[in-house]
């Protein structure tokens, strides 16, 4: 065999090992399963699941602008007022503008609140379905790393 061929033989087992430990692919994965399994209890709302979120965040606090929301979400700016429109055309949101400055808040209309408090049964089934693979200590472990790695 050739001496270059082993090299890169080597050189891509030596990659291979470290893509395994990829940060970001490893995310990546357990997002997409995540998403995956959210979607399939959620699904029958007609509502994705970062459209979930958006609808949770609302439920928990109001935010005030739709830029602190697209931060506390991590989400673009563009992605947020798209799917805020979509909820606003079913319904589920509405916006008001803001006590100061010319921006708009948005909340949840009671047929949002009422469609939040439908899905969380669901909701909370996906999170025991987990708790299913990993223990609650490791699980909040993880949650605690990504909400630090998320802050940065």
């Amino acid at each position: 065999m050739n001496k270059n061929v082993k090299n890169w033989d080597a050189q891509s087992q030596e990659a291979q090992k470290e893509l395994e430990r990829c940060v970001l692919r490893n995310t990546r994965a357990a997002s997409r399963m995540m998403t995956r399994s959210f979607a399939k209890r959620l699904g029958r709302f007609e509502i994705t699941t970062e459209q979930f979120s958006l609808i949770a965040s609302l439920a928990g606090a109001e935010h005030d602008s739709v830029s602190a929301l697209a931060d506390y979400l991590a989400i673009e700016r563009s992605t947020l007022s798209r799917n805020l429109a979509l909820l606003e055309r079913k319904g589920v949101v509405q916006k008001r503008r803001a006590d100061k400055g010319n921006g708009v808040v948005y909340s949840l209309t009671p047929k949002g609140q009422a469609l939040f408090e439908e899905m969380v049964p669901h909701w909370r089934a996906a999170q025991e379905a987990i708790l299913q693979v990993v223990s609650r200590e490791e699980l909040d472990a993880a949650l605690n790393v990504l909400r630090r790695v998320a802050k940065c």
